[in-house]
């Protein structure tokens, strides 16, 4: 569990790190302010980045919780389940895993995306907890978790999806390149298949104008304003981030887990040299001793 908890949480940073500048560009597309050029070329107005990271405090201050429940279900489930290393195994447990951690997960986007989509003029704070206060004071709990549902229907398979076509595509070879490869395709599969309901999840959390009642009523209001292809709308963009945020947050799980056995190997073997040097010298004949 322990090593679960903190090979997720510094690959889940990584990875946030590594794709947020086009999770942003995402949820700007979604919210239908234009195509992936024109909303491109807006987050890069002032020649900064402090534009295309806003939000980035959100996903990383829930980033711990999230990925504690995410590997330690997902580990922990595949664990007790009869045929651990089945990829039907593997599938059920990211689907435990997604189902649980949509409870943390729902808030945090809720803010992330607020935060996203805010102006100058608006008053969404900047910060992840500040954003939530703000939240709780304006709407309460039930504001908070706006869209939990939709995000529960989204991650559980998603990460069914997820966790099974990275151990199918990984068995055998966890070279650095290989797993990169892996994670970033892995990503991108579970977020294309289930992207029409991420879709909806953006647009209802965005909305603070209260156009929307619930999630269905989200999906026929934009598929009538928008139609079909707003479904689609920003799948190049969250394909791509998914890819390099996944790749490199399976690479420094991997990589942690690698260097955690490395030293908690060589520690074993110091305690066992330093055991047998004192057995040895306890256990030495009177007469070496003497000498």
């Amino acid at each position: 569990m322990a090593l679960d908890f903190i090979a997720g949480c510094i690959g889940g940073s990584v990875g946030i790190i590594a794709g947020h500048p086009l999770d942003t560009l995402k949820v700007h597309i979604q919210s239908g302010r234009g195509s992936a050029l024109e909303c491109a070329k807006g987050l890069l107005k002032g020649g900064t980045l402090s534009t295309v990271y806003r939000g980035v405090w959100a996903p990383l201050g829930g980033i711990a919780a999230v990925n504690a429940i995410v590997f330690g279900a997902y580990g922990n489930t595949r664990r007790a389940l009869p045929n651990p290393e089945s990829l039907m195994t593997h599938a059920a447990a990211g689907a435990s895993a997604g189902l649980m951690q949509s409870f943390i997960c729902a808030p945090v986007e809720l803010v992330k995306t607020r935060q996203q989509l805010t102006s100058s003029g608006d008053a969404m704070p900047k910060g992840a907890w500040a954003g939530a206060r703000h939240v709780l004071r304006v709407g309460g709990l039930k504001a908070l978790f706006r869209g939990l549902g939709v995000t529960i229907a989204r991650d559980s398979p998603a990460f069914a999806v997820y966790f099974a076509s990275y151990e199918a595509m990984t068995r055998g070879n966890q070279s650095a390149a290989r797993v990169f490869v892996a994670g970033g395709l892995a990503g991108a599969l579970s977020w294309v298949l289930l992207y029409p309901i991420d879709v909806v999840k953006s647009r209802l959390q965005g909305d603070t104008a209260g156009r929307y009642s619930g999630a269905w009523d989200c999906f026929v209001k934009s598929v009538q304003s928008d139609g079909w292809r707003c479904m689609g709308r920003g799948i190049g963009a969250v394909t791509l981030r998914a890819f390099i945020s996944n790749g490199a947050c399976f690479s420094a799980v991997v990589w942690t887990e690698r260097a955690w056995r490395h030293c908690t190997s060589e520690a074993a073997v110091k305690t066992l040299v330093q055991a047998t040097i004192g057995d040895a010298v306890r256990h030495e004949p009177d007469y070496l001793c003497d000498m």
